[in-house]
C-alpha cells in the first residue's frame, strides 16, 4: 500500500496561501555560546595540550590533575591577541647570551660581554672568576701610554740610575752569563732538531711557548730539587699565580708567567714571628701561598705582543720583591745593606728575542728607588747564545741564591723579636 504524499510544509501553495508554522529547532552546539563554553571545558579537562599548540588557550594543565581552565578569547574587537599562549616566552630581561650579542653595543647587558687577554678568550658567565676580570683589568694598565711615568712618580724606574749598582755586583752578573754549565742532553735545542723547533714555534700561542721553550730558558727549581739538586729545597715556581698576598705599587697585583720565591720552611719560628707572615694573611713579605722574598720573574709574549709590555710587567713585580726586602732592612735599620745591591733578575721573552735584567733599590735618608740593570740579551736561535738563558739561570741557583738567602737571614737577625719583652 503506498503511502500518501505529503506536501513539503517549506513549499508555498499556488495560490499564495501563508506558509505553515515551523516546528521548533533542535538546539545545535554550533549555535549554543553556552554548550560551547561545556563542550571546551570537557575536553579541555581530558586531554593535554602542547604550549606550542595553535589551539591551546590556556596554560599547560597537569595530566595528573582534572583541571579546568576558562579558555580565553583569543582576538578582542581590534583584532589583537589577547590570550596567554605566547607567556613561555622570556622577558627581555631574560634574553640569554645569544641573543644578547645581537642587540646594539649600548643594550648589551655587562654580564655577556666577552674579551680577551693575553690570546685567552674571556668566560661569558655573569659570575665567570676573578682572575678573567683581574687579567683583562691588568693587562689594560700595563699598555696605558702613561704606566711607565706613573710608576717613575712611586719611585720606580725602568732604567739604570747614574750611580748604577754595586761594582761587585756587576761583576756577579757577568760571572752568571760566562760560568760553565753542562747543558742537558737529549734537547730540542739539539743541532738535528733547532731548526726544525723554531719552525715548529711559529706563530704559536704564549701557552705553546711556555710549555716547550720556557723550560730550555728557565727550568723550574722544584723539578731539579726532585732530580736531585738539594740546594733548591727552599725554592718554589709559581706560573701565572696572582700575587694575592701582597699590595702593588700601581695597577692590578701582579701575575707572573714564571716566579720564584722561598717557602714557608726557609724560616725558623722565630723568624716568621719576626716577619710577621702568616698562611692566611697578607705581608708585605709574601707574593703569593707559601712564596717569601720573590728573586726572579719572567714574561712571555707572543705574536704581535710586544716585549715591552713584559718589561712593564716584570718591572712592577719585582718592585714588590725588592720593597720587601727594603721592609726587612727598615725593620733592623740598617738599609745600607742594600743599597745599590742586586737583588733580583727577570727574563721577558718571545720566540725571537730574550732580555735578562738585574734590579736594584737606591736608599737615600728615607727615600727609596727602584732601578734595573740590562744584563744581556741574547739570541738562543744561534749556536753561541744557544744555552745563555739556561746558563744564567743555573748560575742563580748556584751563586746568587745563597747570598740572597743568608742576607735576608742576616737581616733577621737583627730585627727584634715581638715577643721579645726586652
Amino acid at each position: 500500500m503506498k503511502r500518501e504524499a505529503q506536501s513539503d510544509p517549506r513549499d508555498c501553495n499556488s495560490n499564495g496561501g501563508e506558509r505553515p508554522a515551523r516546528a521548533p529547532r533542535r538546539e545545535s552546539p554550533s549555535t549554543n555560546p553556552e554548550l560551547v563554553k561545556r563542550e571546551h571545558d570537557h575536553s579541555t579537562a581530558q586531554q593535554v595540550v602542547s604550549p606550542f599548540s595553535p589551539d591551546n588557550d590556556s596554560k599547560h594543565p597537569d595530566p595528573l590533575e582534572h583541571r579546568t581552565t576558562t579558555p580565553t578569547s583569543r582576538t578582542n574587537a581590534t583584532g589583537e591577541r589577547t590570550d596567554d599562549i605566547y607567556q613561555w616566552i622570556p622577558a627581555p630581561s631574560e634574553v640569554g647570551p645569544l641573543e644578547a650579542m645581537s642587540q646594539r653595543a649600548s643594550k648589551r647587558s655587562r654580564s655577556y660581554s666577552i674579551s680577551t687577554d693575553r690570546g685567552r678568550a674571556r668566560s661569558v658567565s655573569s659570575d665567570s672568576s676573578e682572575s678573567s676580570s683581574a687579567r683583562d683589568t691588568r693587562s689594560y694598565a700595563y699598555r696605558a701610554a702613561n704606566y711607565v711615568t706613573i710608576l717613575e712618580t712611586k719611585g720606580c724606574f725602568m732604567r739604570q740610575s747614574s750611580a748604577g749598582p754595586m761594582p761587585e755586583d756587576i761583576a756577579l752578573c757577568e760571572r752568571l752569563l760566562s760560568r760553565p754549565v753542562e747543558p742537558p742532553n737529549g734537547t730540542l735545542f739539539d743541532d738535528e732538531y733547532i731548526t726544525d723547533f723554531h719552525n715548529a714555534l711559529q706563530n704559536r700561542s704564549q701557552a705553546r711557548l711556555l710549555v716547550d721553550l720556557h723550560p730550555l730558558i728557565m727550568p723550574s727549581a722544584e723539578n731539579q730539587y726532585i732530580q736531585g739538586n738539594q740546594s733548591l729545597k727552599d725554592v718554589v715556581d709559581g706560573y701565572d699565580d696572582p700575587w694575592q698576598k701582597t699590595e702593588p705599587i700601581y695597577g692590578p697585583k701582579p701575575q707572573p708567567d714564571h716566579a720564584r720565591g722561598l717557602k714557608w720552611s726557609t724560616f725558623s719560628e722565630s723568624q716568621r714571628r719576626k716577619l710577621e707572615i702568616k698562611p692566611d694573611e697578607k705581608s708585605p713579605y709574601t707574593a703569593r701561598e707559601d712564596m717569601y722574598f720573590p728573586y726572579m720573574t719572567a714574561e712571555i709574549k707572543c705574536g704581535t705582543q710586544s716585549l715591552g709590555l713584559a718589561d712593564r710587567q716584570n718591572m712592577h713585580s719585582m718592585c714588590i720583591a725588592l720593597r720587601a726586602v727594603v721592609s726587612l732592612c727598615q725593620a733592623a735599620c740598617c738599609t745600607e745593606e742594600v743599597h745599590r745591591r742586586i737583588l733580583g733578575f727577570s727574563i721577558s721573552h718571545d720566540l725571537e728575542e730574550f732580555r735578562i735584567y738585574g734590579y736594584y733599590p737606591e736608599v737615600y735618608g728615607g727615600k727609596v728607588s727602584f732601578y734595573r740593570w740590562p744584563v744581556a740579551q741574547p739570541n738562543v736561535w744561534t749556536k753561541d747564545d744557544r744555552w745563555t738563558c739556561y746558563r744564567f739561570v743555573k748560575n742563580v741557583d748556584h751563586e746568587f741564591l745563597p747570598i740572597h738567602t743568608h742576607r735576608l737571614l742576616r737581616i733577621l737577625e737583627e730585627v727584634p723579636d715581638p715577643d721579645d719583652g726586652s
